[in-house]
C-alpha cells in the first residue's frame, strides 16, 4: 500500500530523518513509539547518514556525468576530448626586446639559444622568461645586436620509452602549468644520436603513413597528453624509441606588465664580451598601452570550455557559416577580444565571395599585418574554395557619458568623493560587461539603473550621452575625411544662425548635435560645430559667443555620415582629435563591424548633496 509520508525530494539530513519518522508513525506497530529516547533513534541517524552520502555521491556522479553539469577539470577535460575539442592552457606573457653587447668577435656567430632567461621583477614578484628558438646575432663594429620575442617561464622536458605491449602509448605532460603552444617532441629510434622532430598536427588532412607529426588531447586527469600516428595517418615510432617532451611552465597574466629585463647568460658562450649586455624592451606588435610584456592568459575557465566544446564539435574544423569563423579564430587565437563576421554581399558595393572578418586584438591598436597574415592562413584553409577571407580593422565608437547624481546625505556615511569613485567604476563595469564588443548595444535604461544602484543613498540621476570618433589629420595638409556613426543622429531641423555670410555670431546657448575637441587654425584655437541644417563650420568661441570662421563639411543626421572638406589645421590637443555626435535615440546600437566601449576620460560625474 502506498505511504503518502515518503518524501523524495528534500534530501537535506534533518528533513530525511523526519521523514523515516513520519513513514514510521503511519505503521500500526509503531505508531505510540518515542523514537527520540530510545535506540531506534541510533538507528535512524546511520540510516540517515547512510541515504544522505548515497544521495550526493549519485547526485555528484550524475552530474559530473554531462559537460553543462560538470564541476570537475578532470570531467570537463574527458567530455571536451570527446567533442575534440583541445581546452586551452595557461599562456606565457610575451615581451619584444633587443640584446645588444660588445664583444671581441673571435667565435663568431654569436647564436643566444632556445631556452636561455631574461629575469625581471613585477610587483616584487620574480619571473623568469626566455628564447622560444635560437637567435643569430649581427654585428657591426664589433656591436653585436638582436631584436626577438622572449615568452615567461622556462622549459621542462618529460622522458618516456614507447612499449606497445602495455597497450595505446599516450605520453602526458606532466607540469598542470605548461603552455601547450611551446609543446616541442623529439623521438630517438634505434638508439640514434640526433632526434627526429616531430611537428604538431591539429588535423587530419594531408597526413601518410610517413607524416611524422603528434597530436595534443585533454587527458581524463586535467592535463594534456600526446599521441602518434597509428602507421596510417602519421608514421607510428618503433618500439623502444625514446620520447622527450619538451614545454614551457607558465605563470599566466602575472607576467604581464614587464618592463627591466636581465640577460641571465652570456651570448658569446665563451667569455668574449667586453661590455654588460643590454636588454631594452620594444612595444609586441603595436601594443596601445607600452613597451612591456603582454598576452599572457590563465588556463581557460571551465564555463569558457561548457561554451566552446559544443561549438567547435560544431564546425567540425571548417568554416561556413558566421559562428563557425567566430568560434574556430577565437579558440585558436585566445589573444582576439571580438570578432565578427559578415559576407560581402551585405557591404556596399557588394563584394560577392568575400567575407569580411574584423578583429579587436586585446590591449593592441589596429590590426598588425603579420596577425592578418597568421589568421587567414590559419582560416583559409578550413573555408569553402570559393570564399576568401579578408581581415579588416575593427571601428571604433566611444560613448561620453555625464551623469549628474543627487543623494540624500542623512542616510550615508559616504562623501561625495567615495560615491563618484564607485559610480565611475560601476560605468566603466558596465562597459567591459556590455559592450566591448562587436554588434554590442548601450541599453540607456540599463547604464541609469547601474547608477543608481551604485548606492542606496543616491535618490536620482541624470545622465547624458553623446558619442564620439577619433581622428588623426595630417597636420598644414588639406585633405578630406569621411567619418561615419552608422546610427541616426538628433536632428533639430532650423538653421541655428541666420545670417547666411561667414564670420556670423551666434549665442552659446544655440543647440549643436556635431562639436568637437580644440585644434589650432590660422594660430586661432577653434572647434567644428554644425549649424542644424547639414553644414559643418569652423568657430572660435569668446565668451558667450561663437564666431563662424568658415564652412568646412556637411553632415547627414539620418546616416551619421560626416565629411570634412579641405580640412587643413596647424596642430590638435593630445593624440587625436575627437568629433563628438548627439544620438536620436538614447539606446545606442553599435554596427557589425563597429565596437562601443566608454573609456574612463570619458566619465564626467558630480554629485550633489541634499537632504530628505
Amino acid at each position: 500500500m502506498a505511504n503518502s509520508s515518503i518524501n523524495l525530494v528534500n534530501l537535506d539530513f534533518d528533513l530525511l530523518k523526519s521523514s523515516f519518522i513520519s513513514y514510521l508513525k503511519e505503521q500500526t506497530q509503531f505508531k505510540d513509539y518515542n523514537f527520540d529516547s530510545s535506540n531506534m533513534n541510533v538507528m535512524l541517524d546511520v540510516l540517515t547518514y547512510n541515504t544522505f552520502k548515497n544521495a550526493f555521491y549519485l547526485n555528484m556522479t550524475f552530474a559530473e556525468a554531462f559537460l553543462d553539469s560538470a564541476q570537475l577539470k578532470e570531467s570537463l577535460f574527458s567530455h571536451a576530448k570527446e567533442l575534440n575539442y583541445l581546452p586551452r592552457s595557461v599562456r606565457s606573457s610575451i615581451a619584444n626586446v633587443t640584446v645588444s653587447f660588445t664583444a671581441s668577435g673571435e667565435n663568431q656567430p654569436y647564436v643566444i639559444r632556445k631556452g636561455e632567461t631574461f629575469s625581471t621583477v613585477i610587483k616584487q614578484d620574480a619571473y623568469v622568461f626566455s628564447t622560444d628558438e635560437d637567435i643569430i646575432l649581427t654585428s657591426s663594429n664589433n656591436t653585436y645586436s638582436a631584436t626577438m620575442n622572449i615568452y615567461e617561464g622556462f622549459y621542462v622536458t618529460d622522458t618516456y620509452v614507447v612499449n606497445y605491449a602495455q597497450g595505446l602509448q599516450r605520453f602526458k605532460i606532466t607540469n598542470t602549468t605548461a603552455d601547450i603552444s611551446s609543446v616541442g617532441v623529439l623521438v630517438y629510434e634505434n638508439n640514434d644520436i640526433v632526434p627526429k622532430k616531430y611537428r604538431r598536427a591539429t588535423t587530419l588532412l594531408d597526413l601518410t603513413e610517413n607524416s611524422e607529426v603528434f597530436f595534443l588531447q585533454a587527458s581524463s586527469d586535467g592535463k594534456y597528453e600526446v599521441v602518434f600516428g597509428d602507421g596510417v595517418l602519421g608514421y607510428r615510432p618503433r618500439n623502444g624509441s625514446t620520447v622527450v617532451l619538451d614545454y614551457r611552465v607558465s605563470a599566466g597574466s602575472a607576467a604581464n606588465g614587464a618592463r627591466v629585463f636581465n640577460a641571465n647568460f652570456d651570448p658569446t658562450g665563451v667569455g668574449e664580451l667586453t661590455s654588460t649586455v643590454t636588454v631594452s624592451v620594444n612595444k609586441y606588435s603595436n601594443n596601445t598601452q607600452g613597451a612591456y610584456s603582454v598576452n599572457g592568459d590563465e588556463a581557460e575557465s571551465n564555463d569558457s570550455i561548457r561554451y566552446y566544446a559544443p561549438r567547435h564539435f560544431q564546425t567540425q574544423e571548417r568554416a561556413v557559416t558566421v559562428s563557425d569563423y567566430e568560434t574556430i579564430l577565437k579558440t585558436e587565437f585566445p589573444e582576439i577580444g571580438a570578432v565578427s563576421v559578415y559576407g560581402g554581399e551585405e557591404v556596399n558595393p557588394p563584394r560577392y565571395g568575400k567575407v569580411f572578418i574584423a578583429v579587436d586584438i586585446k590591449n593592441v591598436e589596429g590590426l598588425p599585418e603579420a596577425k592578418k597574415t597568421e589568421y587567414y592562413n590559419f582560416i583559409k584553409s578550413r573555408s569553402p574554395l570559393s570564399i576568401d577571407p579578408l581581415f579588416t580593422e575593427p571601428a571604433f565608437t566611444y560613448v561620453d557619458v555625464v551623469s549628474r547624481i543627487k543623494y540624500n546625505i542623512n542616510v550615508t556615511t559616504k562623501t561625495a568623493q567615495n560615491l563618484k569613485a564607485s559610480t565611475v567604476i560601476a560605468i566603466t563595469n558596465f562597459s567591459e560587461t556590455f559592450l566591448n564588443d562587436f554588434k554590442s548595444t548601450l541599453r540607456y535604461s540599463k547604464l541609469v539603473s547601474t547608477i543608481d544602484d551604485v548606492d542606496a543613498s543616491i535618490v536620482s540621476n541624470e545622465t547624458n550621452l553623446r558619442v564620439y570618433k577619433k581622428v588623426v589629420p595630417k597636420l598644414y595638409t588639406p585633405q578630406n575625411i569621411d567619418i561615419n556613426f552608422g546610427i541616426p543622429l538628433e536632428q533639430t531641423y532650423y538653421v541655428l544662425d541666420t545670417v547666411s555670410t561667414l564670420k556670423a555670431i551666434h549665442q552659446i546657448n544655440d543647440v549643436h548635435i556635431i562639436s568637437s575637441s580644440l585644434f589650432t587654425y590660422n594660430g586661432e584655437k577653434c572647434e567644428i560645430e554644425d549649424n542644424g541644417n547639414g553644414i559643418l563650420r569652423i568657430i572660435k568661441k569668446a565668451g558667450n559667443a561663437h564666431t563662424v570662421i568658415r564652412n568646412v563639411g556637411t553632415v547627414d543626421y539620418e546616416t551619421g555620415k560626416l565629411q570634412l572638406i579641405n580640412f587643413n589645421i596647424d596642430s590638435f590637443d593630445g593624440n587625436f582629435f575627437k568629433i563628438y555626435a548627439k544620438t536620436k535615440e538614447k539606446d545606442i546600437i553599435g554596427s557589425r563591424n563597429e565596437i562601443l566601449a566608454i573609456e574612463p576620460d570619458g566619465i564626467d560625474v558630480s554629485v550633489e548633496a541634499i537632504r530628505e
